[in-house]
């Protein structure tokens, strides 16, 4: 049998060593990168209107009749995006009460539909005004990941533990 000990008496590896295991005990400020990744995604996402992975977001009404941009009206939707970074995780997404119709569609009924006369009513742009029975909001994701963000994501975190050895 034949045994080798190696012994590295360096101060800059032991300081790069002890950087590395506090980097990794408390992953926060790697959270809180990732999550930035993530919001400038989202952001990139309302700019194209297009969801993760690509996929075109069904053009809304008042976008075609004004020539604006879906999910972009007000503005509030795309700007409450956050992120809120901890040890092991982080969160990405937004307190607007709106979000989740948008994010992953929605029927839109009046509230007693044991009224038959019950309908729906709406001034749409250029003063029209329209009763139907029902409104149905596709589908128009913001949130989430795809490819692009991964790969983004890994570089994020190679640069980090990069940083942490120097």
């Amino acid at each position: 049998m034949v045994t080798m000990t190696l012994t590295l008496d360096d101060a800059r590896l032991d300081a790069a060593l002890g950087e590395a295991i506090r980097a990794a005990s408390d992953m926060t400020p790697l959270m809180d990168r990732i999550g930035n990744v993530l919001e400038v995604s989202v952001a990139q996402r309302f700019e194209h209107s297009k969801g993760p992975g690509g996929e075109a977001w069904p053009v809304s009404h008042r976008a075609r009749e004004t020539g604006g941009k879906t999910l972009i009206d007000s503005t509030r939707l795309r700007d409450s995006i956050t992120r809120e970074a901890g040890p092991r995780s982080v969160e990405v997404g937004t307190n607007v009460p709106y979000a989740a119709t948008h994010q992953f569609g929605a029927f839109i009924e009046p509230r007693d539909k044991s009224d038959a006369a019950a309908k729906l009513a709406f001034r749409l742009p250029g003063g029209q005004f329209i009763m139907v029975d029902q409104v149905e909001i596709p589908a128009r994701p913001f949130l989430g990941f795809d490819a692009g963000d991964e790969a983004d994501i890994a570089a994020t975190i190679e640069a980090y533990f990069a940083e942490a050895f120097q």
